[in-house]
């Protein structure tokens, strides 16, 4: 498709196949102002035309490889353990495919997880509280319990009809109130 228009430029569909991307990144890019339009009186409606030597710079800027940046993997430098072949959260090895096969797939993702969920839970200084005992809670965990969407408990917010207060960001509900108004919908 190379149909041009006054000499050197692009309706939005030829610019859109020229870039190889869809009709809305081509819109996105504009709003970003990455690309600039140029609007002319059509038929029925104005129509969008693109400079063709705009979309042939910016087709090269898009086909730059983006560079990501190198970091080095975090080992865990305390005593020397013998290798057993398992996966220990000390040893700061990864598993090795012939390790895969003597925990099964499941259970690599297990030992990994447990890993995770261990490094991560070092730096915490606030307690994991489960849902179940939270006095109060955010929506989010309002919609989990209940089941009910989130627009549904924001309405009955609005309403008057759910007890709530924002505290922070966030809307927090007392988990009494959230039980009342779940008892008084049946």
């Amino acid at each position: 498709m190379t149909a041009i228009f006054g000499g050197n430029s692009m309706n939005k569909l030829l610019a859109a196949d020229f870039l190889g991307v869809s009709v809305r990144a081509l819109e996105r890019y504009v709003q970003q102002g990455r690309i600039s339009v140029k609007y002319e009186k059509g038929k029925t409606r104005p129509t969008a035309n693109f400079d063709q030597t705009e979309l042939e710079a910016f087709k090269e800027e898009l086909n730059q490889p983006t560079v990501k940046p190198a970091f080095e993997t975090r080992q865990i430098t305390t005593e020397q353990q013998p290798d057993t072949g398992k996966l220990t959260p000390d040893s700061g090895e990864l598993a090795r495919f012939d390790e895969v096969s003597g925990f099964g797939e499941i259970g690599v993702i297990e030992k990994l997880s447990g890993i995770i969920e261990a490094l991560l839970g070092k730096g915490d200084s606030q307690p994991l509280v489960p849902i179940a005992d939270k006095l109060l809670l955010t929506l989010a965990e309002a919609q989990a319990l209940t089941g009910l969407s989130r627009e549904f408990l924001r309405d009955a917010i609005t309403a008057g009809n759910l007890k709530a207060k924002v505290i922070g960001k966030s809307w927090r509900v007392k988990r009494t109130d959230l039980e009342e108004y779940v008892d008084k919908l049946f």
